[in-house]
């Protein structure tokens, strides 16, 4: 009988500990699911940036075309705008490209340990900035050319001062 009862105490402390192990388990991967969500949620918050841009490269890309097609163009503004074209259509297609290219969180997690899925969102979330940097670039240079194109530079002082 005293066998029986240590038996008893012993097995129950091997359940309960297996129990707490489970637990341990399954609080460290709903806290790395948490940590992954919260980084895939932020790298998102760069694709949410950069969206809106993608309508103003059409737009820019529109002011190009008209520019492109107004009469009497030089040759050298003729190069400096295809050049800006040229550079938003980069930019867009480096977006189109990374959002094809990205892979939803659930798929991630079917083939990925923890570090690895961490490791993918900031290399993701690194491109997505990298993109984001090249559409302002393109747009400024854009916004330049289409500015520059507008502007009459014969007699008088055109700085953008009132006269």
């Amino acid at each position: 009988m005293r066998y029986l009862s240590l038996l008893l105490i012993l097995s129950l402390s091997l359940t309960s500990c297996g129990e707490d192990t489970a637990a341990a388990e399954k609080a460290t991967m709903d806290a790395a699911r948490a940590s992954q969500q919260t980084a895939y949620d932020a790298m998102m918050e760069g694709h949410d940036r950069v969206m809106p841009l993608m309508g103003k490269i059409t737009a820019a890309q529109r002011s190009i075309k008209e520019a492109l097609n107004s009469e009497g163009l030089e040759a050298s503004k003729k190069e400096v705008l295809e050049a800006a074209n040229e550079q938003l259509e980069d930019a867009n297609d480096a977006m189109m490209s990374w959002m094809q290219d990205l892979k939803p969180l659930d798929e991630l997690r079917e083939s990925m340990d923890n570090d690895a899925i961490i490791n993918y969102i900031r290399k993701e979330a690194g491109e997505i900035a990298k993109v984001e940097s090249s559409m302002n670039a393109a747009l400024g240079a854009a916004a330049n050319v289409v500015e520059d194109h507008g502007h009459s530079h014969e007699g008088g002082d055109h700085s953008g001062h009132n006269h």
